[in-house]
């Protein structure tokens, strides 16, 4: 599309060129990969529209609507990007400042619908390749984030290749003429103001006249004495969160792989319907149909024949063990090449927190590409919910003073931890009496010394309290009571 007319400053020209624009971008090679993403996220595989075909005797192509054709879509895809968001974000964002009333300041817009923001925007990206994080302002005149899907979301960027306007575009049903139709709304967003459009009744966009303003500053409020106030954050107020470089989604390199474990999984659910009974094969039969021949084989267990007649039951042998194999090996690409985390494996039994770290290698290297981006999303909002703070407090901080905290959560054995604190405990303590043992030999200073140093304490801090105390036991002698002779001869104490 061309970038120039969407910034155009004639409304008119803008409405043509979004015509264009937004049938591109919905049919575009990214949307529809997007759409993919989303699809097999909700478990709409592409085995839900498996089909079994035969070829008949006229050498036709005919669909078999009598064999088995189960369908079951196994949701590897939403386990692993649900795996990736929970393990990066199950714990809140934790931000650090100096500044007490700074931190309680940010605690307001740090809250759990700040949380569920953030795993929202990860999710998203992870599925659709991209996803764009758009900030408003609330009814309490606080700046707030939500996500705006980017499958009706695109970037305007001029000739220098500089991001300029954001389009926004949305589908709503309305009674129109008596009738109930679906308009196409958009929203074009710059750095000052939101021009809205919508489309008429030949289905070109036109300026939306029912707006009352139109374009219109990025935040109008209304007081309650009816003064209207209004204005712009000064910058756009989208950020576009990528899931890598070139915004693939988590989707891509597992596809293929999880399509082939559908339809193993399938067709062996198949096998075992279409073959679960034995094949009849039945030689001089003089009864009066085969549907009388099977009913006997099942109720009486016997059937008769003419002469030289007889019935050879067949069974088929279905290849369970080699289906199975190739389900395995299936899995196993899936977590390997998708890096999750496979929770179904077993290993020797021997479950420490090194193999348990050594399972989650793959998520870690994903969760690390997928963190550097989120920090730079963060930094984004910082910087905007750092400019709100001191507008509506009339203050001067800054989004560089604020330290970003991201926990990862992963199982532990209890059992290792508790059992190698022991055995430090214990490897510590035979240090020490190792140390008292050759301490007559020894400085107080070099004694001391060594133990601190097992401990991990200060040296410095530890001399300087046990001087204090010497200090301290020393005044309390100085203090004692004495007797002393009076100088008339009695004797008495004297503080």
């Amino acid at each position: 599309m061309d970038s120039k007319y969407l910034l155009s400053e004639n409304p008119q020209v803008v409405a043509t060129a979004l015509n264009k624009a937004v049938i591109e971008d919905r049919t575009s090679k990214a949307k529809d990969k997007a759409r993919v993403g989303q699809r097999y996220y909700d478990y709409k595989h592409d085995i839900l529209s498996n089909r079994i075909f035969y070829i008949d005797d006229n050498d036709r192509l005919q669909e078999d609507t009598n064999a088995s054709n189960v369908k079951i879509p196994h949701a590897f895809f939403t386990e692993q990007v649900d795996q990736k968001v929970q393990y990066l974000l199950s714990n809140p964002v934790e931000l650090e400042v100096d500044d007490e009333a700074f931190k309680e300041h940010l605690k307001e817009y740090y809250d759990e619908d700040m949380q569920l923001f953030l795993q929202e925007a990860l999710e998203g990206a992870s599925i659709k390749g991209h996803e764009f994080a758009y900030a408003r302002t609330n009814n309490q005149d606080r700046l707030c984030f939500q996500v705006s899907d980017s499958l009706q979301t695109f970037d305007v960027y001029d000739d220098n290749g500089d991001r300029k306007a954001i389009v926004r575009y949305y589908d709503k049903d309305i009674t129109r003429n008596g009738k109930n139709v679906t308009v196409t709304h958009a929203e074009l967003w710059d750095d000052e103001k939101v021009t809205f459009y919508v489309k008429d009744e030949n289905k070109r966009f036109v300026l939306d006249n029912k707006r009352e303003m139109n374009p219109r500053p990025h935040v109008v409020a209304q007081t309650n004495d009816g003064q209207l106030l209004e204005r712009s954050y000064g910058t756009l107020p989208f950020y576009r969160l990528t899931n890598n470089k070139k915004e693939l989604t988590d989707l891509e390199p597992i596809k293929p792989l999880i399509d082939d474990y559908d339809l193993m999984a399938c067709f062996l659910s198949n096998n075992l319907q279409d073959f679960a009974e034995a094949i009849y094969v039945v030689k001089g039969f003089r009864g009066d149909d085969l549907s009388k021949l099977r009913q006997n084989i099942k109720a009486k267990k016997t059937v008769g024949v003419g002469d030289n007649g007889g019935v050879d039951v067949k069974t088929v042998e279905i290849p369970v063990a080699a289906r199975q194999a190739k389900l395995d090996i299936d899995k196993d690409a899936i977590y390997k090449f998708g890096m999750g985390f496979d929770s179904t494996q077993i290993g020797d039994g021997n479950i420490t927190n090194v193999v348990i770290k050594s399972r989650y290698a793959l998520l870690d290297m994903k969760a690390n590409k997928a963190e550097v981006r989120l920090r730079s999303m963060l930094a984004w909002m910082n910087e905007m919910i750092v400019s709100d703070i001191n507008r509506r407090f009339n203050k001067a901080y800054k989004a560089s003073d604020i330290k970003v905290t991201i926990t990862r959560e992963t199982m532990v054995n209890e059992n290792d931890i508790v059992e190698r604190a022991k055995n430090e405990a214990d490897a510590k303590k035979v240090i020490v009496e190792s140390i008292l043992l050759v301490a007559p030999r020894l400085d107080d200073e070099s004694v001391l010394k060594l133990i601190c140093e097992q401990f991990e304490l200060d040296w410095g801090e530890v001399q300087l309290m046990i001087e204090e105390q010497e200090f301290t036991s020393g005044l309390q002698e100085e203090t004692d009571p004495v007797e002393v002779g009076a100088i008339d001869g009695t004797v008495g104490q004297v503080e």
